[in-house]
C-alpha cells in the first residue's frame, strides 16, 4: 500500500525548459500516489500545464545561483521532506554533490535523475566528477540500458532504477486534426509529406545535417522540412550562416524561434514524421513529444533511441554519412508510411506516467 504520508520535494532548477516538462509530469503522478512538492525557479508557471500540486520557487537566473543554492539549503533542512528526488546537476556538480552529502546527514535520503550521463560538452574530467557525483545519491534513476552500463564502467555501484522517459501528453491540449494544424502552418500543402526538426536548435543534435538532408531531396515533389524551435546562445557563427542559407529553400519551413507551449501541439500534428539527426546525446525530450503525437521517429543510433525504437515506430540510421542515411530512411517512410502509423497502435503503454510513477513509488521506498 502507498501512503500520502510521505513528504517528497522534486527538484528542477529551472522553471521552463525540459527538465521541468518532465518533472511535472512525473509529479502529476507521484501527487496521487504521495505527499508531492515540486521545487522549482521562479519561471515556473503552473497554467501553463494546468496542474495543481504544490509548487515553490527557490531559484531564479543562473547568476543569482550562489545565493539560491543557500535559499535551497534553507529551505529544505527547515521543511525537512523524507526524500528529495533531483532532475540532473543543479549547476555544478563538484559543489552540489557536498550539499547532496550535507542533507543525507540530517537524515534527508536523496535521488537523482540522470538525463544525461555527462555534459553535453564535457570536459577532460567531467567523468571523474560526473562519477564522484553520483556516488552521493542513494537512489539513481536512468532511462536506458546503455545509461546503467555507462554508470557501472564509471565505476558506480548503486543499483539504478531503469524507467522510460514518460511521454509528454502535457502538451496535447486539445482535439486537433492534421489540416487544422497545417492551416496554422502556412507553406504546407495538403499532400506533403512532412519531416520536423523541433527543439533547440544545436549543432550537436544535427540541425545542419538535417538541413543538408533538404538539399539532397530538393528535387522530390511534396518532402517539406519544418524547423521549430529557438537558436542556441552558442550556436557558432558558421553554422548560423549556413542555417541562414537555408530560409529561402522551397522545401525547408524554417520557424528559428522560441516555440510557445500552446503553439507545439500544432508542428506534431502536421508532420508525418519527427527527425532526430543527433551527433551527441543520451536521450531525448523531442522523441516523447513525437510519441505523445503518434508520430514515428527517425533517428541516429545514439543513446537510448535504439532502445525505444524497440516499442515504437521509426528508423535508426547509423550516423556515419548523416545526411545521406536521412534521405533514404524519409524516402523509404513515405513510400510505406501506412505501416509505420500502423504500428503505433498500442505500442505507448510502458510510457505512460502512471506506470512510471507506480515504479518510481517502488524503488524509491515510498510503499
Amino acid at each position: 500500500m502507498i501512503t500520502s504520508s510521505r513528504r517528497i520535494h522534486v527538484v528542477s532548477f529551472t522553471g521552463n525548459s525540459g527538465l521541468t516538462d518532465y518533472a511535472v509530469s512525473l509529479c502529476r503522478e507521484l501527487d496521487k500516489l504521495a505527499d508531492v512538492t515540486l521545487v522549482t525557479a521562479a519561471s515556473y508557471d503552473p497554467a501553463r500545464y494546468q496542474v495543481s500540486f504544490p509548487h515553490v520557487s527557490v531559484f531564479r537566473r543562473t547568476r543569482q545561483y550562489p545565493l539560491d543554492i543557500l535559499r535551497y539549503l534553507a529551505y529544505t533542512l527547515r521543511t525537512r521532506p523524507e526524500l528529495v528526488l533531483w532532475q540532473s546537476w543543479l549547476k555544478y556538480p563538484l559543489l552540489e554533490g557536498w550539499l547532496v552529502m550535507l542533507l543525507r546527514l540530517f537524515g534527508i535520503r536523496m535521488a537523482l535523475t540522470i538525463h544525461d550521463l555527462l555534459p553535453h560538452e564535457p570536459k577532460p574530467w567531467s567523468r571523474r566528477v560526473c562519477a564522484w557525483f553520483y556516488r552521493r545519491f542513494d537512489k539513481l534513476v536512468v532511462h536506458s540500458q546503455r545509461s546503467v552500463e555507462g554508470l557501472r564502467a564509471m565505476g558506480v555501484r548503486t543499483e539504478p532504477l531503469l524507467v522510460p522517459h514518460g511521454i509528454y501528453d502535457i502538451f496535447r491540449l486539445g482535439p486537433l486534426t492534421r489540416e487544422q494544424a497545417r492551416a496554422e502552418l502556412p507553406g504546407i500543402g495538403a499532400d506533403d509529406f512532412v519531416v520536423l526538426f523541433f527543439g533547440h536548435i544545436d549543432v550537436r543534435k544535427g540541425i545542419l545535417e538535417f538541413l543538408r538532408t533538404s538539399a539532397l531531396m530538393r528535387d522530390q515533389p511534396h518532402i517539406k522540412f519544418v524547423v521549430a524551435g529557438g537558436r542556441g546562445s552558442t550556436l557558432p557563427a558558421a553554422a548560423a550562416a549556413e542555417l541562414d542559407r537555408y530560409k529561402d529553400a522551397p522545401n525547408v519551413i524554417m520557424h528559428d524561434h522560441l516555440i510557445p507551449f500552446e503553439r507545439v501541439q500544432y508542428y506534431f500534428t502536421a508532420a508525418h514524421a519527427v527527425a532526430l539527426p543527433y551527433l551527441e546525446g543520451t536521450t531525448s525530450g523531442v522523441i516523447k513529444l513525437a510519441m505523445a503525437f503518434d508520430r514515428p521517429f527517425i533517428a541516429t543510433d545514439i543513446g537510448d533511441f535504439a532502445e525505444t525504437l524497440r516499442d515504437w515506430s521509426g528508423l535508426l540510421t547509423a550516423g556515419r554519412a548523416p545526411a545521406a542515411e536521412f534521405a533514404e530512411a524519409i524516402a523509404r517512410m513515405r513510400a510505406d508510411y501506412a505501416r509505420f502509423a500502423a504500428e503505433l497502435a498500442d505500442k505507448s503503454a510502458k510510457y505512460q506516467w502512471p506506470t512510471i510513477a507506480r515504479a518510481h513509488a517502488q524503488y524509491l521506498s515510498l510503499a
